[in-house]
């Protein structure tokens, strides 16, 4: 059977990162990227295999949440910050 594969236009909401690549590129380890997955500050696309992937969003949003993190913001405290820069 010959594949086929469509290319398709990268967005920044286009998962490409797993979380390897990601803790990498963040500087993050992947116990502390799964930690802000189970606290639903960040939502990666999953695979059929169930592997996650991270857009170029979700790393900017890590970013932003690992410098709240080094600055000892709580996670209400993100929680809430996140919410207003969604905002704008």
């Amino acid at each position: 059977m010959i594949r086929t594969f469509q290319r398709v236009q990268k967005t920044p909401r286009t998962p490409v990162y797993n979380i390897g690549a990601a803790s990498r590129l963040i500087g993050l380890p992947i116990w502390t990227l799964r930690w802000i997955e189970k606290h639903e500050l960040v939502a990666p696309r999953r695979t059929a295999g169930n592997q996650r992937l991270f857009s170029d969003e979700d790393i900017e949003r890590l970013e932003m949440i690992r410098g709240l993190l080094e600055q000892k913001v709580n996670l209400a405290g993100i929680r809430v910050i996140l919410r207003l820069r969604r905002r704008r």
